[in-house]
């Protein structure tokens, strides 16, 4: 059994969920949309634990199915478990079940669902105003995944949001005490294995406030006090960090004790290990409802769309800027859909405006073999999405106009690369 009360026992509001989700364990954070902070729910009934196992368990012969910390009890007594389940959701393929198989996205989404039970028994997914999901990497293949698991979940695709433990990171530490990160902002994670850092950066020189993650790992480092205080060294040298967090299991005990007084040396540090569940409750709760922090800075990070796209239009005689995808925006997400009249000819441009630092350009889009039309007689519809965070793919489609000029529908595809 799940916990009997639970966190939302009673209440029916909407909720917004951080949902960490790595191969061997996860986490659940919630907020409500417009106040309080996150809290992390406890991964098993009267213990303060907030991992739980990734895991789901079926009991032999019948059609039971538990997750987490119950299917690890359900295999002592007999279960079939199955560990590994965004791995093996990635690799595709069939899992094997006892004398049955399994499609592995399909055992993702009901994991997901049924650790969802941990905000208490009463709770029903239609509570989740938003779902944000973190994980490590969030590459094209993770998204898809993910996504046909919201769709197995039967959630909306508005009800889900995706975020890398990078931009968690960011979303966390932006809504934190300003003098946290009015310098750099550091964390170092360790679960056990290899060790990864995030170091946030604010160009304050730029309109919106630019923030960028550099990131980096040591997979054989030396787990020994003086393996972790030379790469804190090196991280740190010449940057000034105002605070840093130790984040992980692998933080657990006292070996590291000189690593922690050089750390704490002019800094603040602090040390748990759900940064990322509830930076994906900050996530969840910037994209529903911008705070005037978030107004102000744009994260641009691997999985994010690092330029503006947009158009000069006319609008009642007077040109204007028509804006198409944004960025910070995490790419997978980038999409826009519009109706244009061309000013003239067989051709449009399209504004392309770094936050990099780069300068603004246009590309020229042609639509050969378009019919020749008078000027403003020609009506363009425009599908904008993104291929990967540096590629964008352009789909366009003569309506014509009225009857005077019928629609065609002619079809053009456009491929769009981001740096030139």
């Amino acid at each position: 059994m799940f916990l009997e009360k639970g966190y939302l026992a009673g209440k029916k509001h909407k909720i917004l969920i951080g949902f960490d989700l790595r191969d061997t364990t996860s986490q659940i954070s919630f907020c409500y949309p417009d106040e309080g902070e996150p809290e992390t729910v406890s991964g098993a009934e009267g213990e303060e634990r907030y991992d739980f196992p990734t895991a789901v368990a079926r009991r032999p012969g019948v059609n039971h199915w538990s997750c987490g910390q119950e299917a690890v009890k359900l295999a002592e007594d007999g279960g079939v478990l199955v560990s590994g389940l965004l791995t093996l959701a990635l690799e595709g393929g069939e899992v094997k079940v006892g004398e049955e198989t399994f499609d592995p996205v399909a055992l993702l989404a009901l994991f997901i669902r049924q650790s969802l039970s941990l905000l208490g028994t009463d709770f029903t997914p239609g509570q989740a105003e938003v779902l944000t999901i973190t994980v490590e990497e969030l590459d094209q293949r993770t998204a898809q995944v993910l996504e046909q698991a919201a769709l197995l979940m039967q959630l909306p695709m508005t009800c889900i949001l995706l975020q890398s433990y990078a931009e968690s990171f960011y979303q966390y530490m932006i809504h934190q005490p300003r003098e946290l990160w009015m310098g750099q902002a550091f964390a170092c994670e360790y679960e056990g294995d290899g060790l990864k850092t995030y170091r946030m950066e604010c160009n304050r020189r730029t309109t919106p406030i630019v923030a960028l993650i550099a990131e980096k790992e040591y997979p054989d480092w030396e787990r020994e006090d003086v393996g972790l205080l030379r790469i804190l060294e090196e991280s740190c040298r010449g940057r000034v960090i105002s605070s840093a967090f130790l984040v992980g299991r692998g933080f657990e005990g006292d070996w590291y004790q000189e690593s922690l007084r050089y750390l704490c040396r002019g800094r603040r540090v602090f040390r748990g290990n759900n940064l990322y569940s509830k930076g994906a409750c900050y996530g969840a709760r910037e994209k529903r409802m911008p705070g005037e922090v978030g107004k102000a800075h744009v994260y641009l990070g691997k999985d994010t769309l690092k330029a503006n796209l947009g158009m000069r239009v006319l609008r009642g005689g007077v040109e204007s800027y028509y804006a198409l995808l944004d960025a910070g925006m995490s790419w997978h997400e980038a999409e826009k859909q519009c109706e244009f009249y061309l000013e003239s000819g067989n051709s449009f441009s399209i504004q392309i405006t770094p936050l990099t630092g780069k300068e603004s350009r246009e590309v020229e889009i042609i639509l050969n073999d378009l019919p020749p039309r008078s000027e403003r007689a020609t009506r363009i519809q425009m599908r904008l999405s993104m291929e990967s965070e540096q590629d964008v793919s352009i789909t366009l489609e003569d309506l014509g106009f009225g009857e005077i000029y019928p629609a065609t529908h002619r079809i053009w595809h456009e491929e769009l690369r981001l740096s030139d």
